[in-house]
């Protein structure tokens, strides 16, 4: 009888021996019975219920081409399983042998009728299910003591050892002093303002090893927000070990593997804070600062190319001043079609240099701050005897509201239920009531800021220190973004007289305030500020 023999294992953690020793047992078996051998077909590490096509299981494919071309009397493998764990699969290659006249024939089972052929499918497909639910079942009880049941995460190191039976106790891991001083610049640089992308290059360019000593990606640092991965996500790094985030799904065409994210309900989360490495503090600052972009479009989270990129305007025509040539600025609407007058251009380093220049030179003029603080103090003045009024104002409508909703119950337990008109002016009573309690509340939940006399001398230091760290090339980049919340905008204009151009900066007053520490930093992308800011200029 003609015979192709058929083996697989299913993991790279399973010993690759095993394809030799069932084709051994084949062999014994096909010579004591007498049957010729026509070829050997094998996969190595390829699961039984990763399909059936070429690029799934490429020897399994090659067989069933090799017995469809006919001479193949009968295939030969150790047991069912090990030529499908998919019931669809299992059928589909009977199926195609029982065309081809071939049979199937398992050393467990001998000869696989249609009947045995369906329940052994069966049987071996549930298997695969049954065991997949007992390694989740015996990561569960690891976790619950400590130990993790996955792969090694950066900034640790194995600390497996052998108990008093005699037998190994695996899942164990502690600290990695040098990985863990890594983990802990990232954080702290990622809570400065650098991005995942300047902290990554900085890591490569000195040559530090990623995890597994492989390159630093973004996608390293930042991580997969469905996934919940990435250095900056992992709660391992403070004290916190959560399993079972995820599933892995397998989808129905394809037998591709997927990756899909668990409800939180069903995360198992063990306090381990032995293995903790980044402070509390530092964790909720950077999570704090990741979750402001998590929504946006990655557009809207790319950092600008150059320092004042989309502050500065032409003062002609009001349109935005750009990048024209390698490293020239000059007026959008004059490069477009010429009607802007303004054909002044300026090279990047004079235009930076300028500006940096007049923050030097004029926010730091002890009467210019000093104008700054009597401006807000002014402003702030006005928007306090404007909340009084108002809130005395609410206060009275409160007043009468409950006087009048005491009315209309009064007039209900009276029995004055029966008329429509009273139910209705109760209910508007009390809208009318909420209305004005929700507004008296966000007046009192305004922002008392209380500016120290030493505020100027704050400001003067702070600024002095944006100015060498912006000509520190390591702290650039984080540097800049604060410079850039300092500036509303800038108009650019021809000089009236001689040849270039003329630079005005107008500054942010609730920024340079917030430089200082007089009060909350404003949010850059809804506010300039808690309250409207004279806008300082200089040129």
């Amino acid at each position: 009888m003609r015979t192709v023999i058929y083996a697989r294992f299913s993991s790279q953690l399973q010993n690759s021996r095993s394809i030799d020793d069932q084709v051994a047992v084949c062999r014994e078996r096909a010579e004591r019975e007498g049957w010729s051998i026509v070829e050997i077909f094998t996969d190595y590490a390829i699961s039984g219920a990763a399909g059936i096509g070429e690029m799934q299981r490429p020897g399994l494919h090659a067989m069933m081409a090799r017995v469809e071309r006919g001479g193949v009397d009968q295939v030969l493998a150790e047991s069912t399983d090990r030529i499908a764990r998919h019931q669809g699969d299992s059928f589909a290659i009977r199926d195609r042998l029982s065309f081809a006249g071939t049979r199937l024939f398992t050393l467990s089972d001998g000869e696989v009728t249609e009947i045995a052929g369906t329940f052994k499918g069966l049987m071996d497909a549930q298997f695969r299910k049954e065991l997949g639910a007992k390694i989740k079942r015996g990561q569960r009880g690891t976790i619950a003591s400590g130990r993790s049941p996955a792969g090694l995460a950066f900034g640790y190191r194995t600390a497996n050892r052998i108990d008093a039976a005699g037998r190994p106790v695996r899942g164990l891991r502690e600290v990695d002093a040098d990985q863990s001083d890594i983990v802990r610049r990232i954080f702290e640089e990622f809570a400065a303002g650098r991005s995942a992308r300047t902290i990554a290059a900085a890591l490569n360019a000195e040559g530090i090893a990623g995890p597994r000593g492989s390159h630093w990606r973004a996608s390293t640092i930042n991580g997969d927000a469905t996934r919940g991965n990435g250095i900056l996500r992992n709660e391992l790094y403070v004290g916190r070990l959560v399993h079972n985030r995820t599933s892995k799904v397998v989808e129905p065409v394809t037998r591709n593997v997927r990756i899909r994210p668990n409800p939180p309900s069903e995360w198992q989360t063990e306090e381990v804070p032995h293995l903790r490495i980044v402070p509390q503090a530092l964790w909720d600052e950077v999570q704090g600062r990741r979750e402001v972009f998590e929504g946006l479009k990655p557009v809207r989270c790319v950092r600008p190319r150059r320092m004042l990129s989309g502050l500065a305007t032409c003062g002609v025509c009001g349109q935005g001043w750009i990048v024209i040539g390698t490293d020239r600025w000059g007026c959008t609407k004059h490069k477009a079609d010429g009607s802007c007058t303004n054909n002044r251009q300026i090279i990047t380093a004079t235009f930076e240099d300028r500006v940096l220049s007049g923050l030097r030179e004029r926010m730091l003029d002890p009467e210019l701050v000093a104008m700054f603080v009597r401006e807000y103090h002014s402003e702030h003045a006005r928007r306090s005897i404007d909340a009084r009024r108002s809130s005395a104002k609410l206060d009275r409508k409160v007043a009468e509201a409950n006087a009048k909703i005491e009315r209309l119950v009064a007039a209900i337990s009276g029995g004055g239920a029966e008329f429509a008109e009273v139910k209705d002016a109760l209910a508007q009573a009390r809208a009318d009531r909420d209305r004005a309690a929700a507004e008296l509340l966000e007046i009192e939940a305004l922002p008392v800021v209380a500016l120290h006399p030493a505020i100027a001398a704050d400001y003067r230091r702070q600024v002095e220190h944006l100015d060498q760290a912006l000509v520190d090339p390591l702290a650039r980049d984080a540097a800049i973004p604060a410079l850039r919340e300092l500036i509303d905008h800038i108009i650019i204009t021809p000089h009236p007289t001689k040849r270039g151009v003329e630079i005005e900066v107008q500054g942010r007053l609730a920024s340079m305030l917030a430089l200082a520490g007089a009060m909350p930093a404003p949010e850059r992308m809804t506010a300039c500020g808690a309250f409207p800011s004279p806008a300082p200029r200089f040129r």
